[in-house]
């Protein structure tokens, strides 16, 4: 049935571009196709040559109903617009760059065809960001229709958690794969919906952000993923504090009475169980993310500038490989001032990745690779933080402030889970470096929108007032 269903979803591609081409309104939301199918991801993607019983970051040559509606929509704004530039901006070139420094690991890599399912998967990756980033550029800056898409998913995500919870389930993973990566992906979007709602008063949508933004937080919290529940708060305060600096206003103070007490009757209901969480963590794990470690370290030491293959890092911690001889070595004897040391090898001793997605690139692709990654997440972390000056007084100054606070929250949780190369939360990411390319390339035509809206206030024209924000809105954009 996954077969006929990716038929199916493949013959379409012509037909729905021909509806996107002949009407906008199908590209708008066509988009929704790169969200919801996130909620079914794994019943709506497959996998050839897949390899199911493997614990590395890709298991096959995956192909997603969200990788065919960004070919979908890429074909319709090809048509639409004519040629597109694959690298439309720096971060972009940046994530090429880093493709590109991935591809020399296969000299090393012990296994070609895992190889393959991450650097297919890096591939279908940068079509949802050029399906994103073109989308807003074509539909003048509409980011609405990728915050209804969220809100169903974190709805419905919310609704498992839930029924996981009524059930008896310890840690609930939603929607998806594993808990901490639904963690990772709630900290991105209920900090967005947060920042929303207490920058941009709409009415009755407040209250639905606001309701999104707890669901998210109640999500992270029955994931007891300790390394959301440590960055999340922090990423709160940043998103808060930058919104507070943007201004003042009765709307965020109505806010703040209703997101404080919640808060801190949450805090007070879950502190023991989270307490709970940290206090007895089994020592075994703490162990193994050690172990995992310092074989990531052997293995940069050892293949430094290429790194030991893409994808291939759970072959390479089993025999006879020698990265994780530290693992089971054991001192049998005692002459003296000499240790005598044996090592033994076990032949379970696969599965498991390095907990942090720093040494994983580092260990599978090499130091430049790595260097190239960070460069990459740092030019989106550093523009989300310069548009926060220079967003200030229009409408979208809630989306770098929340931004900032989520990509921070979600970097240093990276450093403590590598879930950030799940293909859930790889798509979420680029969705949001999308947003924040085309604000960047976009800011000043935004700025003059808003110094044309001051001045029609100047003249007494009452459509300029706003007694809130002040703010644009994509409406005027698009005129």
């Amino acid at each position: 049935m996954k077969y006929l269903f990716f038929t199916a979803a493949l013959l379409g591609i012509i037909p729905a571009t021909i509806f996107m081409v002949c009407d906008r309104k199908c590209i708008r939301w066509g988009v929704l196709g790169l969200i919801l199918p996130l909620t079914l991801y794994n019943a709506t993607a497959i996998n050839f040559l897949s390899r199911e019983d493997y614990r590395g970051t890709s298991r096959g040559l995956e192909i997603s109903l969200v990788y065919i509606v960004a070919a979908t929509l890429l074909l319709a704004f090809f048509i639409l617009r004519g040629q597109r530039k694959f690298c439309p901006d720096w971060g972009s070139r940046l994530y090429a760059l880093y493709f590109l420094m991935c591809i020399p690991s296969a000299l090393n890599a012990p296994n070609l065809l895992v190889y393959s399912f991450e650097l297919w998967k890096m591939a279908m990756i940068h079509l949802v960001f050029m399906a994103v980033y073109y989308y807003l550029e074509f539909y003048d800056g509409d980011i609405d229709i990728i915050f209804y898409g969220e809100v169903i998913l974190v709805f419905w995500n919310f609704v498992l958690v839930i029924y996981g919870y009524l059930t008896g389930v310890y840690r609930e993973n939603g929607i998806f794969p594993h808990p901490n990566s639904m963690a990772m992906y709630m900290e991105i979007a209920g900090l967005l919906f947060f920042s929303r709602a207490f920058n941009h008063p709409e009415g009755k949508k407040t209250f639905i952000y606001l309701a999104a933004f707890i669901m998210a937080g109640i999500a992270i919290v029955r994931s007891y993923s300790r390394g959301a529940i440590f960055c999340y708060p922090i990423g709160c305060f940043i998103t808060l504090v930058c919104s507070l600096w943007g201004g003042r206003t009765p709307h965020k103070a109505r806010c703040m009475m209703v997101i404080v007490p919640i808060a801190l009757i949450g805090v007070l209901l879950t502190a023991p169980k989270i307490i709970e969480r940290f206090e007895k963590a089994p020592k075994a794990s703490g162990d193994t993310r050690k172990q995992f470690a310092r074989a990531a370290l052997n293995m940069i030491m050892d293949k430094k500038w290429i790194g030991v293959g893409l994808n291939n890092w759970s072959i390479l911690i089993s025999p006879p490989y020698h990265y994780t001889e530290h693992r089971d070595r054991d001192y049998i004897a005692n002459e003296g001032n000499n240790a005598v040391v044996e090592t033994v090898y076990q032949d379970d001793f696969g599965g498991g990745i390095v907990e942090t997605i720093y040494l994983l690139v580092g260990a599978e692709c090499g130091i430049p690779a790595l260097l190239l990654l960070l460069s990459w997440f740092g030019y989106y972390w550093i523009s989300s933080f310069r548009l926060l000056k220079l967003l200030r007084r229009t409408e979208y100054f809630y989306l770098p402030a929340g931004m900032f606070g989520a990509l921070t929250a979600v970097f240093m949780q990276s450093a403590l889970e590598w879930v950030l190369k799940q293909q859930i939360n790889f798509i979420w990411l680029v969705t949001v470096f999308a947003i924040i390319s085309f604000l960047n390339k976009h800011y000043k035509d935004l700025i003059a929108l808003e110094e044309k809206k001051r001045n029609a206030a100047g003249n007494g024209d009452p459509s300029a007032n706003d007694p809130e924000s002040g703010a644009i809105t994509p409406d005027m954009v698009k005129s």
